[in-house]
């Protein structure tokens, strides 16, 4: 028999529940509590089925929270019972999500759903709101919708990366094909078409992510390249652009001389010229290091087409005599 980890005591609550019925719409049952822990709760009484899996949020009163359900039985002797934990981002209060989104109609649709489950939600719809809401507020989630009218996805979601906050992001897209560079700068994604549960499960996902390491230490040849480049810097949803010059470039990522404050595992938007391409190179970039006025600068986010132009070039110069790691 497994061992609980925590013990249990016999208390009776009545409290509502707040679940997706299988059509995606809100649900409210009244049940009732059988035992209670610092973790979670044993539910009875209820007259709709829970899955195993499902997320649920759960009021006693004026408290509320967002529980995950363990076990369900449905038959026997502990027939219409339910075995709850709380979420593991929900332990020490609320989670708080921002939702970004520029549609009316989109935002009717979602923010209902979080709030029922037991998120705390508040919505922007501009560039200057996400970033002020970043900065002023400890969100632990942003929800980003996909594409927006006057905003740029990637750029926002580089410049949550860059500004250092924790906040788990989840792209979704009403757009039947996002490129893996946008996917991956993300830690969640789902398409707008697919049903609350599949929404809420993105969610789930992302805010149990543990964040990948983006600086690699793969070693790769680099190539003498001196052309002039730009780095854009998204602040507090003002873009700042600064000129330079580079050094050398690779299939992972530019390096070269720029005047400027970047510290290392900032996230910036790089772009420029090639001899071989028709428009500039634009890529978004995290800073790999610095040496003085030099930054290397690793790709994070680039698209096929340019990769493979760096990759033309590359391959018809000589190396540099000592390869390091890429940018």
């Amino acid at each position: 028999m497994e061992l609980r980890r925590e013990e249990r005591e016999s208390s009776q609550h009545q409290v509502s529940v707040w679940s997706l019925d299988p059509e995606g719409k809100i649900y409210v049952q009244e049940g009732q509590t059988l035992d209670i822990s610092g973790a979670g709760a044993c539910l009875r009484g209820l007259n709709r089925p829970l899955d195993p899996g499902a997320f649920i949020g759960v009021q006693n009163g004026s408290r509320r929270g967002r529980f995950k359900v363990i076990w369900s039985e449905r038959n026997g002797q502990r027939a219409h019972q339910v075995g709850i934990e709380r979420a593991t981002s929900d332990a020490n209060g609320p989670t708080r999500v921002l939702l970004v989104d520029d549609s009316r109609e989109s935002v009717e649709c979602r923010k209902p759903v979080l709030q029922a489950l037991g998120y705390e939600c508040s919505v922007a719809s501009s560039s200057s709101a996400v970033f002020d809401g970043i900065e002023n507020s400890d969100f632990d989630l942003v929800v980003l919708a996909h594409p927006l009218r006057d905003l740029d996805s990637m750029e926002i979601l580089v410049g949550i990366r860059r500004s250092g906050n924790r906040a788990k992001t989840v792209l979704v897209s009403a757009h039947p094909h996002v490129h893996e560079s946008l996917r991956s700068v993300s830690d969640g994604f789902v398409y707008a078409r697919e049903p609350h549960s599949s929404f809420v499960a993105a969610i789930e996902r992302a805010l149990d992510r543990t964040p990948s390491k983006l600086l690699t230490t793969r070693s790769i040849h680099r190539h003498a390249v001196r052309v002039p480049f730009v780095v854009g810097v998204l602040r507090s949803g003002e873009r700042t652009n600064l000129h330079g010059m580079s050094a050398d470039l690779s299939e992972r990522g530019i390096g070269g001389n720029i005047k400027s404050q970047l510290i290392p595992g900032e996230m910036v938007k790089v772009m420029f010229p090639l001899p071989n391409s028709p428009n500039d190179i634009q890529a978004y970039a995290i800073v790999r290091h610095r040496r003085g006025d030099f930054f290397g600068f690793e790709f994070v986010s680039i698209d096929d087409k340019s990769l493979e132009i760096i990759r033309s070039l590359c391959s018809v110069l000589p190396p540099l005599k000592a390869p390091q790691a890429a940018h």
